[in-house]
């Protein structure tokens, strides 16, 4: 588990055992987590914790991380369906970034001054009561205590949901749609571009540069000419796009430079980090409208979509202004590896087995990062010793790690030692008919087809299970429904018998 949820677990142990009426809300409403009062505090941190993860000086919020994480695990859980290492990374990594980016909403929030009222955090707890079947706050209040959750802390992340769907719903208000933009999404442009850097130099240093450029370029210099006049200035490199590409596509500081520049025209640069991208338009053609094309849905869809770009971009200067940092060993080798900064991803891997020398799976992640340097031979050494370890804890084994070991080894031309691999995973995919008739076509791949005819059989067996199982199901939705009408036919029984008594009485 998690350096930072064993250090936390005796204060958070209740919302594992817990899990009640989690939700999903655009913020982070969940229970629990009451003893980090000062993650979700409104107020600016001078400096993070040092723990779990953070944006700049502010720590992110555990609870939605671990509110996605959990909701995850228990759906696997629920469906039988074992948890591999595979799989729990891309869980790991799909609740990091939904806590990242709530982090970020409410950083943006904070720093674009949005404020809440008392009728937006009592909205956003009617939902609540409704979500989960709760009639009034003195019933919430009750469930909270059973939870040994403090109303005050509840509420303190209502408010802070309540914060974020403001700013969501505010800051891209300003968004306006009018028939020249709407005319203009019909447009695609064929460009080419040139891209100047020079990790030296400043942004503004930069802009200047790539200006002059510019200039040259629509004075009618060439670019060979250029490269040579601005040697050892910045580095000036051309690239170039066949297909066309819609107006939308492009930043919103190019589009209105797009439709009013003439063909082989430069546009202004667009400056990012260490370089700046400069635009040539070539040609441009127009799209024709869809046959069920409506005025009024595509603009209210245009602005959606406008809306959406606004707040990813201010998100994206939240990232900018705010870098990530994450301190728990297991996230952090997850996001480094989808960073693509494999040689840090090794040494936190490395990490991980000095925290549990026991695991194998660390070795498989090292082994699937030498394989994508190139290194087969280290990646071979890391897969031996995560069989072994798998060997001496069955519970750890998994069978991607063998169906990985088995595909180095078979190129490797270790037929026999690749086929003993491929038979421990199926061995451990024996109820997984996705992953059987994925691993049966490695099989054939590798011409073991005298094997085959397991597969086949374990298959058919599969499907009969599924069969038998629905028919089942089928069954007891068949009773339960019969139930309910005899249910509804007697009370409607009572109450004709009813109303004749009544009407006998009234008679008499």
């Amino acid at each position: 588990m998690f350096r930072f949820f064993r250090k936390n677990m005796a204060l958070i142990g209740w919302s594992i055992v817990g899990f009640f009426g989690v939700t999903m809300f655009s913020g982070s409403v969940f229970f629990g987590f009451d003893a980090i009062k000062n993650r979700g505090d409104n107020t600016k941190q001078q400096s993070s914790s040092g723990e779990f993860i953070s944006l700049g000086v502010y720590d992110v919020d555990v609870r939605p991380f671990y509110q996605q994480y959990q909701g995850a695990m228990i759906q696997y859980q629920q469906s039988g369906q074992k948890v591999s290492p595979i799989l729990h990374e891309q869980i790991l990594f799909q609740a990091f970034r939904y806590a990242v980016n709530q982090q970020a909403y409410f950083i943006a929030s904070q720093e674009e001054a949005i404020e809440v009222i008392k009728e937006d955090v009592n909205a956003i707890e009617q939902e609540y009561l409704l979500q989960v079947n709760l009639k009034d706050r003195s019933s919430l209040k009750k469930k909270l205590k059973e939870q040994k959750v403090s109303y005050k802390d509840f509420r303190s992340q209502l408010e802070k949901d309540a914060l974020v769907r403001k700013f969501q719903s505010q800051y891209p208000s300003d968004i306006n749609i009018n028939t020249f933009l709407i005319e203009n999404t019909f447009k695609q442009f064929k460009v080419d571009y040139l891209v100047v850097d020079n990790n030296a130099l400043s942004l503004d240093q930069l802009k200047q540069q790539s200006d002059a450029i510019v200039k040259d370029l629509n004075g009618g210099k060439s670019i060979v000419d250029l490269q040579k006049t601005y040697e050892g200035i910045v580095s000036i490199n051309s690239f170039s796009q066949p297909d066309f590409q819609d107006f939308l596509s492009f930043d919103v500081s190019l589009r209105d430079q797009l439709v009013k520049a003439d063909a082989n025209t430069y546009l202004d640069p667009y400056c990012q980090e260490s370089s700046c991208g400069i635009i040539r338009l070539l040609d441009v053609t127009l799209k024709p409208k869809p046959a069920d094309y409506n005025d009024a849905e595509y603009a209210a869809s245009v602005k959606n979509r406008l809306q959406q770009d606004k707040l990813q971009r201010r998100i994206n200067q939240v990232f900018d202004d705010h870098p990530i940092t994450v301190y728990d060993p297991l996230l952090n080798s997850v996001y480094l590896k989808n960073q693509g900064k494999l040689f840090e991803a090794l040494n936190v891997y490395q990490e991980l087995l000095s925290l549990n020398p026991s695991d194998p799976a660390p070795h498989f992640f090292r082994a699937e990062i030498y394989v994508r340097q190139g290194n087969v031979s280290l990646a071979l050494q890391e897969l031996e010793k995560a069989s072994l370890k798998a060997q001496m804890l069955p519970e750890t084994d998994f069978a991607e790690l063998h169906v990985f070991y088995g595909d180095l080894l078979l190129e490797d031309k270790q037929r026999e030692s690749g086929f003993s691999h491929y038979e421990l995973a199926f061995s451990l995919v024996q109820n997984n008919s996705e992953f059987l008739t994925l691993l049966k076509e490695r099989y054939k791949q590798h011409s073991f087809n005298d094997q085959l005819s397991k597969f086949d059989d374990r298959l058919a067996i599969l499907e009969l299970e599924k069969k038998e199982k629905d028919e089942q199901s089928r069954k007891e939705l068949d009773a339960l429904l019969e139930k309910s009408d005899n249910d509804v036919s007697s009370s409607t029984l009572v109450s004709d018998s009813e109303e004749e008594a009544q009407r006998i009485n009234a008679e008499n």
